[in-house]
């Protein structure tokens, strides 16, 4: 479960340096956390149930500590939110 969520919060960091880089706007941030969010859930799709309910709650966690700590920036805050935002998103398809 550990490696499971330090592969994604990699991702997760990546994708916030690159939006508080201004390398793409708040339109593409969102695709992204859709992108982030539908890669996390076939991943965990496979896990026992108690397994993905655990990994979901630490990669929450993570994102939302990340989003609310005193030294990150307003940029990064908007695009870690986003991507917590997607994970919790029930996709209408």
């Amino acid at each position: 479960m550990n490696a499971f969520v330090e592969r994604y919060w990699a991702r997760a960091l990546k994708i916030t340096r690159q939006y508080e880089t201004g390398e793409f706007a708040f339109a593409d941030l969102t695709g992204m956390g859709e992108e982030f969010a539908a890669s996390f859930a076939e991943e965990i799709s496979e896990l026992p149930e108690p397994t993905r309910n655990a990994t979901t709650t630490a990669m929450e966690a993570k994102l939302h500590q990340a989003m609310t700590a005193s030294d990150t920036s307003e940029n990064a805050s908007q695009a870690l939110g986003e991507l917590l935002v997607s994970i919790n998103r029930t996709p209408i398809y």
